[in-house]
């Protein structure tokens, strides 16, 4: 499954770097989240008004990765006034209750001025999770080569019919355009090299780009191949505003697109063997 991040807008998650939310297939982990109202930037006054917000807030963030308050199973509470405790807990039961989840609840100081209270949430999504789709192909190449290829922002642009013709921008940023419809299309590639794996965050916000698309290049045994080949792999999860006509096609685009990567990459393996 493909990670997801989310952000309600606030400011201190562009200043420390984090997200509101992290959808790890039906897991949804909910950062400490204040009382807020993003509109305006204030805080209400009471405690059981900051509640109130802060848990508004998690609702909306949980539905971002289809869960419910109910899914929560579990919740840390910070309130730095021991005397604001009780008014922040009766929130708490009547709002996340039901869902009977483990809760700890701690009075420490908190980071934002006037903040009263601030909670914390994980929740495990009940039901099947969105559809993916994997796009397979043996390699005769070298595992580090099909990696270093698929990490590649301008070989991006020879295979990946959505994002075709990439230019370099700077920062890790490329430039491509859709050869279905011309729409340009901004990609930024997250790449870990102990698992060969990447990932292909895309938007048209260079501030807001999401991540869609996994590849992976893994070494087969001795036994299964050739000592050299390797299994690429490319994995999209379906969103829930895709349709199933966008759906149908991305997964055409897919089965092209792994034919396309395993031509490219053998053809820059040395003494690569021919396609079969």
């Amino acid at each position: 499954m493909i990670r997801r991040f989310t952000s309600s807008g606030s400011p201190w998650e562009a200043l420390a770097g984090y997200s509101r939310a992290v959808i790890d297939g039906r897991w949804v982990f909910v950062s400490g989240t204040i009382g807020t109202d993003f509109s305006t930037g204030l805080l209400p006054d009471g405690a059981a008004e900051q509640a109130e917000r802060a848990i508004d807030t998690i609702a909306a963030t949980l539905a971002e990765g289809q869960a419910t308050l109910a899914d929560i199973v579990r919740v840390r509470v910070f309130v730095p006034e021991p005397a604001d405790v009780a008014a922040v807990s009766e929130v708490i039961r009547r709002r996340i209750g039901p869902s009977r989840a483990a809760n700890t609840t701690i009075c420490s100081p908190l980071a934002v001025p006037g903040a009263r209270v601030e909670i914390e949430v994980t929740a495990h999504r009940s039901g099947e999770t969105q559809p993916a789709h994997t796009a397979t192909a043996l390699v005769r190449a070298p595992a580090a080569l099909a990696f270093a290829f698929l990490a590649d922002g301008l070989a991006l642009g020879n295979w990946a019919l959505g994002c075709f013709g990439t230019a370099d921008q700077g920062d890790g940023l490329f430039l491509g355009h859709s050869l279905f419809d011309g729409r340009p299309l901004l990609v930024r590639i997250a790449v870990d090299p102990e698992r060969l794996e990447v990932t292909y965050r895309l938007g048209s916000d260079p501030d807001r780009l999401v991540p869609r698309i996994g590849a992976r290049a893994e070494p087969l045994r001795a036994s299964e191949a050739d000592p050299q080949a390797c299994q690429v792999s490319m994995t999209a999860e379906r969103t829930p505003d895709m349709t199933a006509e966008h759906w149908r096609r991305l997964i055409t685009t897919h089965e092209t697109e792994i034919l396309l990567i395993k031509a490219q990459i053998e053809r820059r393996a040395p003494q690569a063997s021919p396609h079969r």
